[in-house]
C-alpha cells in the first residue's frame, strides 16, 4: 500500500516523528492485536486474494430499528429542499409570477465556447476518461454517465464514503511496529488481553472490552468456541500463546520507542556505568583470587578458597557451607572397629629395646565399656638411645561413635627440645628468624612435627603470635598460651597468669588460640557453651570433627591428642583422661590437624615420615611452605 503520513501508526496513537494531517479523518484507532504481514502468496496455489484490512469491517451507522416499525420524526415537518418531501395536503401552491408582477428585461452575458484540445477530430465519439473506466468509479448522481462503462460486466458500484474510508488504511507506519495485514476471516478474530483467558463461547463484552464489528463474508459466523470443538483445534491455544508473546515484545518496544533521547541516553550512561564496576569487581576478585591459588604451599585449592573467603570477610560463608557440609556427612554412631583398626591396636612385632630404668607408661582407661585389645595402651614409637622420647596410644573417645579411633602422643620434655616455627601466611615469616618449613640441617634430630592453631587474621585465635621479639597481634592477658623458652621447653597456661606466663627474657615464643580446655585437672565447665569467642567460629562445639589439643602434664611432660570425632568435651576430656593438668584446643578439621613423627637414625635427609592418624595432609607437610604456624620437635 502506499504510504500516506496522516500522523497514525497503526494502533490509534499519533505517529512518532510525523504531524498529524487536520485536514484529513483520522479514522477509528486500531488495536494492538492486528498481525503483522504474511510473506506473498506462493503463485502456485492460485491467484492470491486481496488481502483483508480492518478498515472492511467499518461499515456506516445503520438505521435505527424501532419497535413498532415506525419513525417518530415522521409527523416532523421535513426541509423542503429535501428529494422526498412532500407538502401538506391542505397547502395550496402558489401561481408565479404573481399578477401585477413584470419580469425586467435584461440579455444574458453571452459565454465564449471552450476550444478543443489539439487531435480533436469532429465526428467522433469521445472515448471516456480513464479514471472512469475503474471499476471503483462512481459519479455523482447528478452527473450524465458514459454507457460505455455501465454495460462493462466487471464494474461495481461502491459506497464512496467506504472507498474514501479504505485509502484511509494507507498510512505511514514506523519501521519496528508494523502490522500483520490478515488474509483469513479466523485471523480477524480480536487476540485477548495479555495475561487473560476469554471464557468459552465470547471474546470479550465484559466492560472496557473493545467491540468488534464483523467482517467475515456470508458463511463464518462471529461466534466461535474456544474449546476443542466443532470450530476448533488443539493448535489454536499454541496460536494464542505466540500471538500473547508477539505482544508483550511489542508493548515492551512501544515503551522503549516513547523515551526522549536523552532518557536513552540516561540510561546507556546507567547501564555501562553498572557494567564498568561489576568488571572492575571480577577483575579485582578474579586477580586476588589467582593470587591466593598461585601461592607457594601445599594445601589444597578448597583449603585455599575456604581461606581466601575467610580473609575477605566472607567467614560467614565458609561456616555455613562447612555446617552443611557436617550435616550431610556426620559420623556414624554406633558399630565397630575394622580389621586395619584392630591391627593398628596390635602391639608391633619388633618392640624396640629400652635402656634400663626406662618403661612404658601405663595403660589409659578407656572410653567405651568393652575396649578392644591394645586400646588405651602405650606404645614406643620414638626411641633415642634407649630412651622412649615419644608414646603413643589410640583409643574410641565416648562410647557413641564405636568406628573411630582418636590417638594420644605423649613426649618427653627431658629428653626433646621444641621450637615454634611460623607459617608463610598465617602470620608470614617476615621478621622472624625461623623459617616457614623445614629443610637442610633442620632435619637433624627431629623426631615429631604438629599444627598450629586457629587463624590470627581474620583473628580466630582471639589472640596473638611473638617469636624473638616480634609480636603479631596482641598478646591477650587469661588466653590460653603455647609458651616456648630458650633451654627448648614448652609450657602451657593462661597468659599473664604467674611466672614463666609472661614475657621476659627467657620467653623466646608464644602462640595463644581461646581458652584452656583443662585447667588445674579439670574439664573447663563452659566447653558446651556456643559461645564463639570460647571455643572458635568454624564449626559448633557439639560438632563432632577433626579436632587437636595440646596439653601438660603433673611432671612437665606434653600429651597431643587427636581424632577424627571429637568434640570440645571429647576432646578436653581426651587430654584429662592422657594426664594433661592444664589444655588447650588447637586447629580443627581434617584439612588442618597433623601430626608426623619421624625417623632420624638412617641419615637420611629428609628422613622418613609416618603420620600418627589418616587425616587429610600429607606426611611430608613441613618439607615444602606452610600457610600456617607449627611446631618441630627435636631430641636432644
Amino acid at each position: 500500500m502506499t504510504p500516506a503520513p496522516t500522523g497514525r501508526t497503526g494502533d490509534g496513537n499519533p505517529g512518532r516523528g510525523v504531524p498529524p494531517r487536520p485536514d484529513r479523518p483520522q479514522g477509528p484507532p486500531r488495536g494492538r492485536e492486528v498481525p503483522r504481514p504474511r510473506p506473498p502468496q506462493d503463485p502456485r496455489q492460485g491467484p492470491a486474494v486481496e488481502p483483508r484490512t480492518p478498515w472492511d469491517d467499518y461499515s456506516a451507522p445503520q438505521a435505527p430499528q424501532y419497535p413498532q416499525g415506525r419513525d417518530p420524526r415522521a409527523d416532523q415537518q421535513r426541509d423542503p429542499r429535501h428529494p422526498s418531501y412532500q407538502p401538506n395536503p391542505g397547502y395550496q401552491q402558489p401561481e408565479y409570477p404573481q399578477p401585477g408582477y413584470q419580469q425586467p428585461d435584461y440579455q444574458q452575458p453571452s459565454r465564449q465556447q471552450p476550444q478543443p484540445p489539439p487531435g480533436y477530430q469532429a465526428g467522433h465519439a469521445q472515448q471516456a476518461p480513464s479514471y472512469q473506466q475503474s471499476p471503483s468509479f462512481q459519479p455523482h448522481p447528478g452527473q450524465q454517465q458514459n454507457p460505455s462503462y455501465q454495460q462493462n460486466p466487471s464494474y461495481q458500484r461502491l459506497d464512496g464514503a467506504a472507498q474514501d474510508m479504505r485509502a484511509l488504511d494507507e498510512t505511514h507506519v514506523p519501521r519496528g511496529t508494523r502490522r500483520r495485514v490478515p488474509q483469513n476471516p479466523e485471523d480477524l478474530r480480536p487476540a485477548p488481553v495479555p495475561g487473560q483467558r476469554a471464557r468459552a463461547g465470547e471474546y470479550g463484552g465484559g466492560p472496557g472490552d473493545t467491540e468488534y464489528s464483523s467482517g467475515f463474508p456470508d458463511g463464518y459466523s462471529d461466534n466461535h468456541s474456544d474449546g476443542y470443538g466443532e470450530n476448533e483445534s488443539p493448535e489454536s491455544d499454541a496460536v494464542e500463546t505466540e500471538e500473547h508473546g508477539r505482544s508483550r515484545r511489542r508493548a515492551k518496544t512501544r515503551r522503549r520507542d516513547r523515551l526522549t533521547p536523552a532518557q536513552r541516553r540516561r540510561r546507556k550512561l546507567i547501564r555501562r556505568s553498572l557494567a564498568g564496576v561489576l568488571a572492575v569487581l571480577v577483575f579485582l576478585t578474579s586477580y586476588s583470587l589467582y593470587g591466593a591459588l598461585s601461592a607457594p604451599g601445599n594445601m589444597s585449592n578448597q583449603a585455599r578458597i575456604a581461606e581466601w573467603a575467610r580473609g575477605h570477610d566472607m567467614g560467614w560463608a565458609v561456616t555455613w557451607l562447612e555446617n552443611q557440609q557436617y550435616q550431610s556427612n556426620k559420623p556414624k554412631t554406633g558399630g565397630g572397629l575394622s580389621p586395619s583398626q584392630l591391627a593398628d591396636l596390635a602391639p608391633p612385632s619388633a618392640t624396640p629395646t629400652l635402656a634400663q630404668g626406662q618403661h612404658d607408661l601405663a595403660p589409659m582407661k578407656p572410653f567405651v565399656p568393652n575396649p578392644a585389645p591394645g586400646e588405651g595402651v602405650w606404645q614406643p614409637t620414638v626411641v633415642v638411645n634407649g630412651v622412649p622420647v615419644i608414646q603413643t596410644a589410640k583409643l574410641r573417645s565416648d562410647p557413641q561413635h564405636l568406628d573411630y579411633l582418636s590417638a594420644v602422643a605423649y613426649m618427653d620434655q627431658k629428653h626433646a627440645s621444641f621450637i615454634l616455627h611460623p607459617g608463610s601466611q598465617q602470620p608470614g615469616t617476615a621478621g622472624y628468624n625461623q623459617t616457614d618449613h623445614l629443610s637442610g640441617d633442620q632435619f637433624k634430630n627431629l623426631i615429631a612435627t604438629w599444627n598450629g592453631a586457629f587463624l590470627l587474621s581474620p583473628n580466630d585465635a582471639h589472640g596473638g603470635f611473638y617469636l624473638n621479639g616480634k609480636t603479631y597481634g596482641t598478646l591477650v592477658p587469661g588466653q590460653a598460651s603455647e609458651v616456648f623458652y630458650k633451654d627448648g621447653t614448652v609450657n602451657i597456661g593462661s597468659w599473664n597468669s604467674g611466672a614463666g606466663f609472661q614475657l621476659d627474657p627467657n620467653v623466646v615464643g608464644v602462640r595463644q588460640n581461646l581458652q584452656l580446655l583443662v585447667d588445674n585437672g579439670q574439664v573447663n565447665p563452659s566447653v558446651d557453651s556456643e559461645d564463639k569467642k570460647l571455643w572458635g567460629v568454624t564449626v559448633k562445639n557439639a560438632y563432632y570433627v577433626w579436632r587437636s589439643g595440646i596439653g601438660i602434664t603433673a611432671d612437665g611432660n606434653l600429651v597431643y591428642a587427636i581424632g577424627p570425632a571429637l568434640s570440645v568435651r571429647t576432646l578436653a576430656e581426651l587430654l584429662q583422661r592422657a594426664g594433661a593438668v592444664r589444655g588447650m584446643e588447637l586447629d580443627i578439621n581434617q584439612e588442618w590437624v597433623s601430626y608426623m613423627t619421624y625417623d632420624s637414625s638412617k641419615g637420611q635427609n629428609p628422613p622418613d615420615s609416618t603420620k600418627l592418624l589418616d587425616f587429610a595432609r600429607t606426611a611430608q607437610r613441613y618439607y615444602s611452605t606452610d600457610e600456617r604456624d607449627f611446631v618441630a620437635v627435636y631430641s636432644r
